[in-house]
């Protein structure tokens, strides 16, 4: 996008200079920027209108702001004339604007061991099981999409299903089919953040902060645990090769997290492995949509062979590790 025509705008939105406008990584929908104002940063995200309705971003923030009064770290949201999200034309094209307070941060840097250890394993598992007792316990109806219900705003994998191969989709109708069989009760399902890897948070003085809710929706809990536990025990093995037993650690300890403030059951375990293979089929689709087929890294092209494999032979992945998790700390919980 023009950057020269996104700070001309947001001068003209906000009546203040804008300085040092400068792009930032904005997820499947949105763009996103940091930019300066009154030597303060803000981070400015581009919704298009025709990806999100202004209801379902204000009910986004409104989930925030939930989080955020039960001591869940998120960031402040910045009102221009008095409103939470506002129109913006950027090229001729028309967003839906949002602006955040830019938090003082630590990027989660996956190779720094002084940060990528137990002990934060355990804070991550512990954030994630204090925000779903909020949802189950004390939260006011938000109205925000049913994942299994929809097929445009927050699961994405119906449209990236479009022009791919009836293998894939045969999987997908699979998996929804057998997800549909758990209950959807209160204990077990509620609003969720719905994409909470570690690109997805900050950490400031040793606690998360959570950001982009823009998926939020309502969904099992075990979805959220999921999708961390995927994208951790992927990088975490990625960086640290010679860390022999970093996928059990891993686990101990994100689950004791977990388990300090909500319990699992053993339906939860069964629903938790079908959400690691919706994982890994929504990110397959995503790469081969998103890479340079014709141009790949090693590591990308064995890592696209590895998903399709798992995907074609109905394997779960780091089946193992959650086995072996399961045998030797689970079975000796009170859950």
């Amino acid at each position: 996008m023009n950057i020269e025509s996104i700070s001309e705008n947001l001068t003209l939105l906000t009546q203040k200079k804008i300085k040092k406008v400068e792009p930032l990584s904005g997820g499947f929908q949105n763009h996103v920027f940091r930019f300066l104002m009154d030597h303060h940063w803000y981070i400015a995200r581009l919704t298009p209108i025709k990806k999100r309705s202004k209801e379902l971003i204000e009910a986004e923030l409104s989930f925030m702001k939930a989080m955020r009064k039960n001591n869940i770290q998120t960031p402040d949201v910045i009102s221009i004339n008095d409103k939470r999200v506002t129109e913006l034309i950027i090229d001729n094209k028309l967003f839906y604007i949002t602006i955040f307070q830019f938090v003082e941060n630590q990027e989660l840097d996956v190779s720094d061991l002084s940060i990528w250890n137990a002990n934060f394993f355990f804070e991550w598992g512990k954030t994630i099981g204090q925000m779903h007792r909020i949802s189950e316990t004390s939260l006011e109806k938000i109205h925000r999409p049913v994942w299994m219900e929809d097929d445009r705003e927050v699961n994405p994998i119906p449209s990236l299903l479009v022009d791919n191969k009836h293998w894939l989709k045969e999987i997908y109708k699979d998996l929804l089919i057998k997800l549909a069989t758990f209950p959807q009760a209160k204990r077990n399902f509620g609003l969720i953040h719905n994409d909470l890897h570690q690109g997805n948070f900050f950490v400031s003085s040793n606690q998360l902060v959570l950001f982009d809710f823009d998926d939020c929706s309502y969904n099992w809990y075990v979805q959220d645990l999921s999708t961390s536990i995927y994208h951790a025990l992927w990088t975490g093995g990625a960086y640290h090769p010679k860390w022999d037993k970093f996928h059990q650690e891993f686990l101990e300890y994100f689950l004791k997290g977990y388990l300090s403030v909500r319990e699992l059951t053993e339906n939860d375990l069964v629903q938790l492995e079908l959400f690691l293979q919706m994982r890994e089929l929504f990110l397959y689709l995503l790469f081969k949509k998103s890479w340079d087929l014709k141009h790949l890294e090693e590591w990308q092209s064995e890592k696209l062979l590895e998903m399709e494999e798992n995907l074609r032979h109905n394997r779960i992945p780091y089946e193992n590790e959650l086995r072996t998790w399961k045998n030797e700390t689970f079975n000796g919980h009170p859950s």
